[in-house]
């Protein structure tokens, strides 16, 4: 039993330590989401890619939303999850929100969330 409280508070103090790095997201609402982003429009994700600074998806926009913006654009998201980032899959059909920062597009997991709601995997095209 001696042994057991130190390492029951050696748990603890590590999983709360991961949590203060997690993601925290402001965004609430679908509507928010929308209103904090430049751009938002409905696509598929043709490919994805990764480096050492971000993950990045060529997304084919099926139909806009709020703005204008190209037929098929890069989006990039923060490579971590405790970051923000959003973890695009080849195939999935979303509501994508950006902004431009710097001549690219950038989204986070909050807003994706938030456009996507009870939807984490996302949509894919005839169940696949």
């Amino acid at each position: 039993m001696k042994f057991l409280a130190p390492a029951v508070t050696t748990i603890l103090l590590l999983a709360s330590g991961s949590a203060a790095l997690a993601c925290k997201c402001a965004v609430s609402s679908r509507e928010a989401a929308a209103k904090q982003s430049q751009f938002v429009f409905d696509g598929r994700v043709l490919r994805v890619r990764t480096d050492n600074e971000a993950h990045y998806a060529i997304i084919e926009m099926l139909r806009p939303i709020k703005g204008a913006i190209p037929g098929t654009l890069e989006v990039a998201t923060p490579q971590s999850s405790a970051s923000c980032g959003y973890d695009f899959r080849k195939g999935q059909l979303l509501t994508v929100g950006v902004n431009l920062r710097e001549q690219q597009f950038w989204t986070s997991s909050c807003v994706m969330q938030a456009l996507n709601p009870g939807n984490s995997e996302s949509r894919k095209r005839d169940g696949k």
